[in-house]
């Protein structure tokens, strides 16, 4: 006896809404077909498991590559830097023990006669210079004996220093015969470059000057061309002083060049609060899926759940990695420029330093490029993470037959 406008959709969902219990009996209906219907049930739950074991890889991801001790890719990049530093501390005690070799050979041999030839060439530019003094006094006044005496010496010191210069190589060679170990690790000369041209400039000068010097003591020549001549003299002794040192002040700038150290060390503190709420999220999931698996939670109960919690759970994985991105990888690409740019310029230096330590040796003397070449520097690192070390292979061609 329903007319058919009771039969309308609109007055029979209106009834039903009247009817409390048979929202319930459809959910229960609904969730008894998913159940009941293997594909229905194995298409749930793949995708709860699917979830949890996304979740989990990356959890073991971070764990191992991040987290734990030891198997971390920062335990391993520490363990790198502290090996490569160990290497190279290594490698400042090989050039230590070379500097001591040179310094030992440059005290025994050499020293004695730079300085002999420095006392030499200080005193001549001190009496030229008093000289100059009397000279000028000269022109306006009768000298003392004393200052003509003054004068006598000067002449006498400038034939002695040209007697000094001209044995200065010869007393070197000698001292090289001398030397232990016999012809390595000894500079053959110590003026070279535009050096050598103001030792022989001053040679030179004394060997044909000498005698001009002489008429210029007894009142023959004037004051105006002893000006330009102790002038230009005084100038040529200063720079061989300079340059007699060159070699000395190479060997002390070398040895404070060494005692530069690397920092070779590399520390990553995990992010504690994004990895706490990643870990509780994995935990979540994994009991969602358990629960579900169990009969313990509806369909609807986990579709609930991860509309209420499934975007919190992406935000803090994304935080996770964001955080691990900031304060890990911003870090080591800085620690890496750092280790780069500090080792590029330590072996930098050195090679250079060595390169002109060789200028003053002995042509077939290959002592020092011979260290060099052994430094391991040169060769292909093998990293073994397992023994914090860095071990070298020669490289070698292959020849196909």
């Amino acid at each position: 006896m329903i007319s058919s406008g009771k039969l309308s959709p609109s007055v029979i969902l209106n009834d039903i809404t009247d009817s409390s219990d048979i929202p319930e009996r459809f959910v229960a209906a609904t969730e008894t077909l998913n159940r009941a219907e293997a594909p229905l049930m194995m298409q749930t739950v793949k995708l709860l498991t699917d979830v949890v074991e996304a979740h989990r890889q990356m959890q073991r991801q971070i764990n191992t590559d991040f987290v734990d001790t030891g198997t971390s890719w920062p335990t391993a990049l520490s363990k790198l830097l502290t090996s490569l530093g160990d290497m190279m501390r290594g490698h400042i005690t090989d050039s230590i023990s070379l500097l001591s070799i040179l310094n030992r050979v440059y005290m025994k041999h050499i020293d004695y006669v730079v300085t002999g030839l420095m006392t030499q060439l200080q005193e001549c530019d001190g009496l030229t210079a008093e000289a100059h003094v009397i000279v000028i006094r000269r022109q306006s006044m009768q000298i003392s004996t004393t200052e003509v005496n003054r004068l006598q010496m000067l002449l006498g010191k400038f034939e002695y220093l040209r007697t000094t210069l001209s044995d200065f190589e010869p007393l070197l060679k000698t001292e090289w015969h001398k030397s232990s170990p016999y012809y390595y690790y000894f500079p053959n000369q110590l003026i070279i470059g535009e050096c050598r041209s103001k030792f022989y400039a001053v040679v030179n000068a004394l060997s044909e000057k000498i005698t001009w010097f002489d008429g210029i003591v007894n009142g023959e020549i004037g004051f105006a061309d002893y000006f330009a001549f102790t002038t230009s003299l005084r100038s040529d002794m200063a720079r061989v002083q300079e340059c007699l040192m060159f070699y000395k002040e190479e060997l002390e700038s070398f040895k404070e060049q060494l005692t530069s150290t690397l920092n070779a060390s590399f520390n990553y503190e995990p992010p504690t609060t994004s990895l706490l709420k990643f870990n509780m999220d994995s935990q979540w999931l994994d009991s969602v899926a358990t629960q579900y698996i169990a009969n313990k939670l509806s369909k609807l109960d986990i579709a609930t759940a991860l509309h209420t919690n499934g975007s919190e759970v992406l935000t803090n994985a994304d935080r996770l990695y964001s955080d691990i991105e900031l304060s890990l990888f911003s870090k080591v690409s800085n620690v890496i420029d750092e280790q780069e740019t500090g080792m590029v310029s330590f072996y930098s230096d050195l090679l250079q330093r060595v390169t002109s330590l060789q200028r003053y040796m002995f042509p077939n003397d290959t002592t020092l490029e011979d260290f060099m070449r052994r430094l391991s520097i040169w060769r292909i690192p093998i990293v073994n993470f397992q023994t914090s070390q860095v071990l070298l292979l020669n490289c070698c061609n292959i020849t196909a037959f």
